[in-house]
């Protein structure tokens, strides 16, 4: 049976209009027959919440420095309230599904990532998590029985405990491991858009070179479409990137890997 991944932004959960929108999504997809798994993050939750309680948010090129309280701050919102409150908007639309995290039935092992070069310089972002291995007998039994997983990106590692990890890398292993037909990432824009704002429909690794060098793929669009071109190579047979708004209508920007 085919499987459908779709990873939530962080705008997608806190707007009701798209949520409707992606269940009403989902509720088709199943009458097609297909198997559906949401995972998500919670970066622009988390962001909010860390300067309300007066903490220093740290990113670079789109990545987050996660500390200690910033940690904190993800299991409150990652592993519980964001995770509750997309299960329970989803019951709303009769749709049967059970939060859980990467920590959960051992789903995802992970270790500390190591410092890495972002423009020439060395970056440790601090309880960040690489996976090594994934275990998706969970979610594959949560979906024989009728459920849509919905999965909270955090991660646990045998030496450091539960770390944090980036949504889209999160998904894209997770999709890998499940082999899923497509892999949808859901976004504030409708699609990529170029220079001059336009939607791109179609990106090829060359357009997404070239926007790189032109300035026009920026900030948290760069690593988006790094681990997105990478999900392609690595046997994903469809990536699109969208918003919920034109999930349906099939709208976006396809990647595609020549």
């Amino acid at each position: 049976m085919d499987t459908v991944l779709i990873k939530l932004s962080g705008n997608v959960v806190s707007e009701e209009s798209s949520l409707d929108k992606l269940s009403d999504y989902i509720l088709s997809l199943k009458k097609q027959g297909k198997q559906v798994v949401l995972t998500h993050g919670g970066g622009m939750q988390t962001t909010d919440l860390s300067e309300r309680l007066g903490l220093a948010v740290q990113q670079v090129a789109g990545r987050r420095f996660t500390d200690e309280q910033t940690l904190e701050v993800l299991l409150y919102i990652i592993g519980g309230k964001l995770n509750r409150n997309i299960v329970s908007f989803l019951r709303k639309h009769d749709i049967s599904s059970v939060g859980i995290s990467g920590i959960d039935g051992g789903l995802t092992t992970s270790s500390r990532r190591a410092p890495i070069t972002i423009d020439g310089e060395s970056m440790d972002f601090g309880l960040v998590g690489e996976i090594d291995s994934v275990d998706v007998s969970l979610a594959e039994q949560l979906l024989k029985s009728g459920f849509v997983p919905v999965i909270g990106c955090l991660t646990w590692s045998p030496e450091e405990g539960i770390l944090n990890i980036n949504a889209d890398t999160f998904a894209i292993r997770i999709s890998l491991a499940l082999h899923v037909s497509e892999l949808i990432l859901l976004m504030n824009p409708p699609a990529v858009l170029d220079a001059d704002q336009n939607p791109v429909p179609v990106l090829r690794r060359d357009d997404w070179q070239r926007g790189l060098k032109e300035g026009w793929i920026k900030d948290g669009m760069k690593p988006k479409l790094l681990t997105a071109f990478e999900a392609l190579e690595k046997g994903i047979r469809s990536v699109r990137l969208t918003s919920a708004e034109v999930l349906a209508t099939g709208g976006g920007t396809k990647l595609v890997s020549d």
